[in-house]
């Protein structure tokens, strides 16, 4: 819950200057239960605690925001509304006719406001998976073509009020998701299960299916061996001998962007993940006897934790080659104007600026280099169709197979022993080698030696 105050008189003076804590509320002494929230981003929220009679647990209602809401007005609703409680009326009920009048993306961004915060006991993590999901393909709130030109066959939910919400209407954005990802349509069926039970809470949940995608997108268990691993990296990274930067005339030839090829060869020798990576900075990139980035929060970084990942020989190669190259070659994909904000990140993009469906592109690093992966796959002679996140099992896979060290791989992949097994595809490998490794007779001999 965050911290609470002893009881005071608040003042409209008193409330301008309260400081802006963890999540902290004030009581007021002029009037019983009424209270003013400080919320982490700086709200101050007006609510009144009250008991239903008959009723344990204590509720609290919202009666408004201040300043808009000074001390005398916030004073005034709350007796009013304790009035009305005394006689018998439940603000619950009208708080749920006022939900459901909401809009789903209305609804939505308040959930993320109020609810959906590590305040609340939810972990980075989950907020971060929620956020990803509901952006592009609930608020429609991404830059990405092929998934706004899908999203763009079906009814456009976030404006439907909470208590017009179908079954069947969801359905079809369910399908729609489907049809590209099986995972994110059920993660999207999931999480907006979870927002309508712990944001509208009635039983009549739209959210819910019976019948959800199977997994089939095995892909991502795919990786690439250490026949193919070569020949993808010499794809991806192409250097001229003479200049000794890279080679942009291959690049050209070959229809491929330098930013997001050197962005896949990272990804490829960190075993990092995408956005992880893409998003990187210069001034996260340390220097010294062991290179290394600072990261200031992971997918699976507990909260206010630092976690810092080190970097082997060719990830370091990686990014001397970029800066090189970037620092002087006026012609590199990686050079900005002295001001542009590209100019901070490792993998900036060049698509900022330019018109794209729904407006103009305001992205300043490569978020999306899926289209360039597949012509890497092809022209290196694999055979099979692999999304991006494949990179980060064919790192785990080759890091285990030459190490046999699982605590390792885990640190490397900045995740848990239990996850980094998944990562890594082992094929049994230490199973088989567990078992041979017990000693079955007191001597070298096997039974089959045993036989001759």
């Amino acid at each position: 819950m965050g911290k609470k105050s002893k009881a005071k008189n608040l003042t409209d003076a008193i409330c301008r200057d309260l400081p802006r804590l963890d999540k902290t509320y004030f009581r007021s002494g002029d009037y019983p239960g009424l209270q003013l929230w400080i919320e982490p981003g700086g709200t101050k929220t007006w609510r009144l605690q009250y008991r239903i009679a008959g009723k344990r647990y204590q509720q609290r209602k919202k009666i408004g925001n201040y300043p808009v809401v000074g001390v005398v007005e916030a004073t005034k609703r709350a007796k009013e509304l304790s009035t009305k409680i005394y006689q018998g009326e439940d603000p619950r009920e009208e708080a749920k006719l006022d939900i459901l009048n909401m809009q789903l993306g209305e609804a939505i961004r308040t959930y993320f406001k109020e609810e959906l915060t590590t305040v609340n006991q939810y972990s980075a993590s989950t907020i971060d998976g929620i956020k990803g999901v509901f952006g592009p393909w609930v608020l429609r709130n991404t830059y990405d073509k092929n998934i706004l030109d899908r999203v763009s066959k079906v009814e456009d939910i976030q404006y439907k009020k909470l208590s017009k919400i179908t079954p069947k209407m969801f359905k079809s954005l369910y399908d729609v998701v489907g049809s590209k990802s099986p995972i994110n349509a059920n993660r999207l069926q999931e999480y907006l299960r979870k927002f309508w039970n712990d944001f509208v809470k009635t039983s009549d949940n739209p959210f819910v299916l019976r019948k959800k995608y199977k997994n089939t997108e095995n892909v991502y268990l795919d990786f690439l061996d250490k026949t193919e691993l070569p020949r993808v990296m010499k794809t991806l990274v192409r250097i001229d001998d003479r200049s000794g930067r890279l080679n942009y005339n291959y690049y050209r030839e070959n229809s491929l962007k330098p930013v997001s090829c050197l962005l896949l060869a990272f990804l490829l020798t960190t075993g990092r993940r995408l956005k992880e990576a893409g998003s990187l900075t210069w001034a996260r990139y340390k220097q010294g006897e062991y290179p290394r980035i600072d990261l200031a929060k992971t997918k699976t970084s507990k909260k206010n934790n630092k976690l810092v990942f080190k970097l082997g020989e060719e990830a370091v190669n990686i990014l001397q080659l970029i800066e090189r190259d970037r620092l002087n070659n006026p012609e590199s994909s990686f050079y900005f104007a002295i001001g542009d904000e590209r100019n901070k990140y490792i993998f900036p993009s060049k698509a900022y600026g330019r018109k794209i469906k729904g407006g103009t592109s305001k992205a300043l690093f490569v978020q999306d280099p899926g289209a360039t992966w597949n012509s890497v796959l092809k022209l290196s002679g694999v055979q099979r169709h692999m999304k991006i996140h494949s990179t980060r099992h064919s790192f785990a896979t080759n890091f285990y197979r030459v190490t046999k060290d699982l605590k390792a791989l885990a640190e490397a992949l900045g995740t848990t022993e239990a996850q980094a097994s998944k990562y890594a595809k082992l094929d049994g490998e230490p199973v088989v080698e567990g078992i041979n490794k017990i000693k079955f007779f007191d001597n070298e001999k096997t039974i089959l030696k045993q036989v001759n």
